[in-house]
Order: structure tokens, then sequence, then C-alpha cells
């Protein structure tokens, strides 16, 4: 078993155990999958959008198995 765990973006190595923390506004205000961030544009979570944005990059309330469906 490894004594860490491979972060697979840019292949650094996080010791087990240790605390990580999400910041889920930086995540929503990224460029690179929301341009304009801070424009109200409900038309990017359109049908046709949508695909363009990977999954894990919005999370309104939670993601995974047990996914807040409010």
């Amino acid at each position: 078993m490894k004594p860490y765990c491979t972060i697979s973006e840019d292949g650094r190595n996080i010791p087990k155990g240790t605390g990580v923390g999400v910041s889920l506004h930086e995540m929503h205000m990224n460029p690179k999958y929301f341009p304009d961030p801070l424009k109200f544009d409900p038309e990017r979570f359109n049908d046709q959008n949508v695909k363009d944005i990977p999954a894990g990059a919005f999370i309104p309330f939670s993601t995974g198995p047990r996914n807040c469906i409010g």
C-alpha cells in the first residue's frame, strides 16, 4: 500500500492522512471552465454548453454517490 495519494493534474504526492481543503468558490470562478465567471449567464448550463463543463468543475451542493438532489 502506498503511503501517499497522487494528485493527477500535476503529479504531486500528498502524504496519506493529510487534510485537504477544496475551495468551491475558486473552482466556480475558474475562467478555464467558466468564461467571464462574474457574469450572470444561465445559458452556460444549457444542454448544448453543459457538455463542455467537466464533471466536478461545478459542485453547487455536493458530488459523488450522495450528491444533493436539491
